[in-house]
């Protein structure tokens, strides 16, 4: 009996350094998978020259009045004090409407709509007769010119590897012609019922890769291994479909086409058209990533130029979400730097300079980014603001 005990012991302490181990690596996985919390951002910094009111016209942005008032227009949820609930289903603001800015209000600076007997800071109210009318939802002024971003909307789409594999694709055309276009009718094969009846066509574009991941290298090259730092392919957008026929072989036709469609590219199930109101806040956990392509072929991108970033909703990103971008650290050589002529004598004891042999521009924070669009992994987002630099691919992103 004493050595079957004895024999047992070892095994409950085996079993609970297992235990222990688990419980560790739990932990530790518990730990990765708990994002960090965003740093405190400092207080809101208002204009020298802000008004005390604003008077809504057609053509005002949300983020062009927050402007007048303040230096970081991004910040205005939080001095209109909006919460939460009211960033996600933020009320309408329509012309005609007045804003009062009181920079003295308890709490911080504040935002507010005048209401009938609202005093505000050097406003006058003045008594009139009045017929109000409800404003249709259509007529609120948006929070950014939707002109700018409607071509990246539902015209442009980031699509991952693994759904180009499964979506349809275009076979054929009624007839023999190599180029199709609007009221053309088009075979194409992979169109299921559950696919609905409405497509868009897409072609694939480039491919997108992740400055984040390293480069596979050539000896770990193979056709059956995806490239991991490949990370979704830019569509380009082609036009719409409408199902005509389904089986193996369905028949669509072409209802509208912005390019020819070719045989080869592909068809996606139409997303459903959303009005959302982006209200612009900061992440609420800390967000690193980087500026991968501009979407508009240009080399730099400016003010309302569109980015691409690799961070999407798996990293937390969501719309309405504002990001800085940075220059990163610049190291160059000192043209003012001389060696001493004494230190080409062999043996004789170097001799430093008055000059450091390099300088260096510290990292610099050259622009805000607004989210408009966002994919799993991947997403859009314009450049609201930019300094002396314009943005390019490869930048850093982070919390502003």
């Amino acid at each position: 009996m004493q050595s079957s005990s004895r024999e047992r012991q070892p095994r409950r302490g085996v079993a609970a350094l297992a235990a222990a181990a688990t419980g560790l690596i739990a932990g530790l996985a518990l730990a990765q998978a708990t994002p960090e919390p965003a740093p405190a951002a400092g207080p809101v910094q208002v204009q020298a020259n802000a008004p005390s009111s604003h008077t809504v016209v057609k053509g005002d942005t949300l983020w062009g009045i927050s402007g007048k008032f303040l230096k970081t227009p991004w910040r205005w949820p939080e001095v209109w004090r909006l919460n939460k609930d009211q960033i996600k289903n933020p009320h309408w603001i329509y012309p005609g409407q007045v804003i009062l800015f009181d920079p003295n209000a308890p709490g911080g600076p504040r935002l507010y709509l005048q209401q009938p007997g609202d005093v505000g800071p050097g406003s006058v109210v003045r008594l009139s007769p009045q017929i109000r009318a409800e404003a249709r939802a259509e007529q609120a002024i948006p929070t950014i010119r939707p002109e700018d971003i409607e071509p990246f909307m539902l015209r442009n789409r980031v699509i991952g590897a693994e759904t180009f594999d499964d979506a349809p694709q275009v076979v054929k055309s009624v007839g023999e012609r190599v180029a199709f276009s609007q009221s053309d009718a088009i075979y194409a094969v992979g169109v299921k019922p559950a696919m609905g009846k409405v497509f868009q066509i897409f072609r694939k574009g480039r491919e997108l890769r992740d400055p984040a991941i390293a480069p596979r290298p050539w000896y770990r090259w193979h056709h059956a291994n995806p490239d991991p730092q490949i990370i979704g392919y830019e569509a380009s957008y082609l036009g719409d479909a409408r199902l005509l026929r389904e089986g193996e072989v369905a028949r669509l036709e072409i209802v509208s086409s912005k390019q020819e469609v070719q045989i080869g590219d592909y068809l996606i199930p139409a997303p459903p058209v959303e009005t959302m109101a982006w209200v612009p806040h900061a992440p609420e956990v800390k967000v690193e990533g980087f500026v991968m392509t501009l979407p508009n072929g240009v080399s730099e991108a400016g003010k309302t130029n569109v980015v691409t970033l690799n961070l999407g909703k798996r990293h937390g990103l969501e719309v309405g979400h504002v990001l800085a971008v940075y220059k990163s650290a610049e190291t160059f050589a000192n043209p003012r730097y001389k060696e001493h002529p004494m230190n080409w004598v062999p043996g004789w004891p170097k001799i430093s300079g008055s000059e450091p042999v390099t300088l260096q521009i510290p990292e610099e924070r050259i622009a805000l980014v607004f989210v408009f669009t966002v994919f799993d992994g991947v997403s859009y987002g314009m450049v609201m603001n930019s300094g002396v630099d314009n943005v390019r691919a490869g930048y850093p992103v982070r919390n502003p």
